[in-house]
């Protein structure tokens, strides 16, 4: 049994296979990074890959991998998969067939590259996404933690309760702005010091709503300047004010990141993970597709938790092991190319507490943890040819 992170050279076919003893079962995270299968002869210069496989080759690739994956997943864990358009929707087929179209959790779109002057001459609309299919291997098993992201005020929140210590049915509420200057503070200032105070009214629907709070909104209008409070078992009390509900702002108001914040659900698209300036993460240069780091710590922030095993089957540079280090996963990298040196040197200094870009200081990371290192002979990745391993960009 594997009981330390590990880097593995080889192709990743075996590699999966000889995991399958040691890990099956126990994965709670894996991410797919693959060839996009571009129709490139040569992506990543010399030491890159070949992109240029018959659609059907490249499915048959992908189904044998990702069928190993699925064994090595836990009951409750998940395995994701990032591709630009040449191939997703072949792997969405796929992985409905593999996994069950039940297990189908999200299709992210993420928000990859900005248009240039020199990019957009071209005929047709700049591709600026790329994707992220997400499956559980059980859904109903599926373990996730729901995530929140930074996002303006909501300046419809436009009320005060001057006096939130009270009950409800003896709150005085007066405009946040007046409130704000009385405090000599900006409107943004109070609103993250005591969120639980600012609110905002809104329509009750006159059809759907319950029948409790209809009678409340009827006890209102006759009383429009008291809250009305609508007990609900197992919920938090509805307020009535003016014929309308009273809603409260504290749940849109987060820590994220260290930093008190206006935040909203995360959704499906994601807009807001930088890609320039990644070229130096880990001090790995890697010339085609590198991933932010960022972005694979919202991916194992939703799907894993500290001491989990985190497994990538195309590591490339070593993006993934690298922020699962970081957040105090349990790692698995498997590389055939040779950017697994790369990759190797990355994580001996992330381990080392001597990489400090990426997420490094997002997550207090100072180094720790043990790693090992597995290289198959190099006639065994010869015989593997191009189509046996694959080289990520990650």
């Amino acid at each position: 049994m594997i009981t330390t992170s590990l880097l593995w050279r080889g192709d990743n076919r075996d590699t999966l296979r000889a995991l399958l003893p040691e890990l099956a079962g126990s994965v709670r995270c894996v991410y797919l990074d693959p060839p996009y299968n571009t129709g490139a002869a040569q992506k990543g210069g010399e030491d890159g890959y070949a992109d240029a496989m018959p659609r059907e080759a490249w499915r048959a690739f992908m189904a044998e991998r990702l069928e190993l994956c699925r064994s090595l997943l836990s009951e409750d864990g998940s395995l994701w998969v990032q591709l630009d358009d040449n191939e997703l929707d072949t792997t969405r087929l796929l992985l409905d067939e593999l996994f069950g179209r039940a297990q189908f959790i999200a299709r992210i779109t993420v928000e990859a590259r900005a248009p240039s002057a020199f990019s957009t001459v071209n005929k047709g609309l700049f591709k600026a996404s790329e994707y992220l299919l997400w499956y559980a291997r059980d859904r109903q098993r599926l373990r996730f933690n729901p995530q929140r992201v930074p996002c303006p005020r909501d300046r419809m929140y436009n009320l005060y309760v001057q006096n939130a210590e009270a009950p409800p049915e003896s709150w005085r509420l007066v405009r946040l702005a007046d409130a704000a200057a009385a405090q000599g503070l900006s409107v943004d200032a109070l609103v993250l010091r005591s969120p639980e105070r600012v609110a905002r009214l809104a329509s009750i629907h006159p059809v759907k709503a319950g029948r409790a709070i209809l009678a409340a909104r009827a006890q209102s209008l006759a009383s429009p300047e008291q809250v009305i409070v609508v007990p609900r078992e197992g919920h938090p009390d509805q307020l009535v004010l003016r014929g309308q509900q009273l809603i409260l702002y504290d749940k849109q108001v987060s820590v994220i990141d260290g930093q008190r914040t206006p935040s909203r659900p995360l959704t499906n698209i994601w807009t807001d993970i930088a890609w320039e300036g990644i070229a130096a993460e880990g001090g790995a240069r890697y010339k085609e597709g590198k991933k932010p780091e960022r972005l694979l710590r919202r991916v194992l922030q939703l799907s894993s938790d500290p001491g989990d095993w985190v497994l990538d089957p195309f590591m490339g540079s070593g993006t993934t092991p690298a922020v699962a280090a970081k957040m105090g996963r349990r790692f698995v990298g498997l590389e055939r190319g040779p950017v697994f040196e790369v990759a190797a040197a990355r994580l001996e200094r992330v381990l080392a507490g001597a990489d400090p870009t990426g997420i490094t200081k997002l997550e207090g990371y100072g180094g720790g943890g043990a790693m090992e290192l597995r290289r198959e002979p190099p006639e065994a990745r010869q015989r593997a040819g191009i189509g046996g391993g694959g080289s990520s960009p990650a």
